[in-house]
């Protein structure tokens, strides 16, 4: 009996040893896994400057998150977060499925980048949507699928993430280095994983990025890019024409186009 008991009170004192190791480190596991996993999610590289978390009543704050763009796209990053906070379920730390009460992104700084083939953020979002959803007919794909399923992954309950006082900042070659800017509008989302015990990584991301997708497309829809775009594409069409049928003095022309491109450009303004 009293082996029992030796046992016993040497286990007790180890998960003790184990939690306080586990708690102590509780900011740079969290770091480590937000680089990583939001790096394999968006193919893009995630950083974080630091994190600062209480083990005692879950509060905290990431601070300098960064999510720079994928390639060919030329602007440093697509999404600046300078402080993140948020509320942890500590007693669902060492579980299989991480509980997060509330998470608030205040003032995100968004780059909406647009390049031949779409933005730089329908770039991110077929990545994230290619990660969650894998190829089936792509043999490396699904062996980097397999080999992250084997790892287990901890699960995520989001309860409330509210994203707010956003800007998006509009960079496009055809704006000349114009620059332009517009309001993220608000975004709250309400448990998110909850309904099916636990979303991995991957589910919570793809979740996010679509919602905060179609809000940076309606903001950005309101400055009439689209407009802007098919103006600047014609006028050069016209004055590719009337170069090569020789029409006119060259030099006036393009005096002149290049005129029509600004007004083209200040209509945004």
């Amino acid at each position: 009996m009293k082996k029992f008991i030796i046992i016993g009170g040497v286990l007790g004192v180890v998960g003790v040893m184990l939690a306080f190791l586990l708690f102590s480190s509780l900011d740079s596991i969290i770091t480590e896994a937000v680089e990583h996993f939001g790096s394999e999610i968006t193919k893009t590289e995630v950083s974080l400057d630091k994190t600062v978390i209480s083990a005692t009543t879950g509060k905290g704050s990431l601070h300098g998150l960064k999510v720079t763009n994928p390639k060919p796209f030329k602007t440093p990053s697509a999404f600046e977060f300078s402080e993140v906070s948020l509320t942890l379920d500590i007693a669902s730390v060492t579980k299989d499925t991480v509980v997060i009460k509330e998470i608030v992104i205040a003032g995100p700084e968004i780059t909406y980048e647009v390049g031949a083939n779409g933005s730089n953020i329908d770039a991110i979002k077929r990545n994230v949507d290619s990660y969650s959803t894998p190829s089936k007919t792509d043999p490396y794909e699904k062996k980097e699928v397999e080999e992250s399923s084997d790892k287990k992954q901890k699960k995520l309950i989001i309860e409330k993430l509210i994203v707010r006082d956003g800007k998006i900042n509009v960079s496009a070659s055809f704006l000349n280095g114009k620059a332009l800017s517009v309001s993220l509008p608000g975004l709250t989302l309400n448990d998110i994983g909850k309904d099916k015990g636990g979303a991995t990584p991957g589910e919570v991301t793809n979740k996010i990025i679509t919602s905060l997708r179609q809000n940076i497309d309606k903001a950005v829809g309101t400055l009439g890019l689209d407009q802007a775009k098919k103006a600047i594409e014609g006028v050069a069409k016209d004055l590719k024409g009337q170069l090569e049928k020789g029409i006119g003095d060259p030099e006036k022309l393009l005096d002149g186009k290049a005129e029509d491109i600004g007004n083209a450009v200040k209509g945004l303004f």
